[in-house]
């Protein structure tokens, strides 16, 4: 750990954002995820994980002082400087992605003004940080920067991705934001990419598009 210890807040305690709180915990930072659902909450503050991902159970062990699990909002955000949003968005019927659980979250932290940042790792369409920047400023958090942060974590290997990756990707036209991020990511020593939102959320759509044509090609 070299850089500066942070305090999160992790909203999805799915794949991604039980991955991504596990990880920030094990590089020092504090870390409180937050979830809708009793029972997989229930399960993590037992010590069970509620699925199969190598490693993962043992970090969390390892890092129970620094890393706590709860339905609260207000409790997962008091003493956070930035929020992750780590949520589902599955396809609708039309191929569109499902964003409501992204603005639950938006709305769920609306009066959470001393925030540094809320970040979106949840894959979005190009566009959705625009339109999140808008619903942020409606709520009055004008001053809380927002950023793209998105994760290229393979399942069976995704805290492994994580902790040794080839890049960190931080999309945000917010200068504070941007620094913070940076040293969140210090400890790393992976290069950092900085870049505007849309082309963040572009960089994780190709990256995606890459790897499923990859993948036809392959079978």
């Amino acid at each position: 750990m070299t850089g500066a210890s942070r305090r999160i807040a992790v909203f999805g305690a799915g794949y991604i954002g039980l991955v991504t709180g596990a990880c920030f915990a094990e590089l020092g930072h504090r870390v409180v995820v937050r979830d809708i659902q009793p029972e997989r909450i229930r399960l993590l503050n037992s010590g069970d994980v509620p699925f199969f991902e190598p490693g993962l159970g043992e970090l969390i062990a390892r890092n129970k002082e620094r890393l706590a699990f709860t339905l609260d909002v207000q409790e997962a955000v008091a003493d956070a400087e930035a929020v992750f949003v780590c949520v589902d968005t599955p396809p609708t019927a039309s191929g569109d992605a499902d964003l409501s659980r992204v603005w639950a979250v938006i709305d769920a932290v609306r009066r959470a003004s001393h925030l540094v940042a809320v970040v979106v790792k949840s894959t979005v369409p190009v566009g959705t940080g625009a339109r999140v920047r808008a619903a942020l400023d409606e709520r009055g958090l004008t001053h809380v920067g927002y950023a793209s942060n998105p994760e290229f974590t393979a399942e069976g290997r995704a805290v492994d991705d994580f902790l040794h990756p080839d890049r960190v990707v931080i999309g945000t036209e917010d200068t504070a934001a941007a620094a913070w991020l940076a040293d969140l990511y210090k400890p790393l020593d992976a290069p950092v990419e900085l870049m505007d939102v849309a082309s963040a959320e572009m960089v994780k759509l190709a990256s995606n598009a890459l790897l499923a044509t990859r993948i036809t090609f392959i079978n």
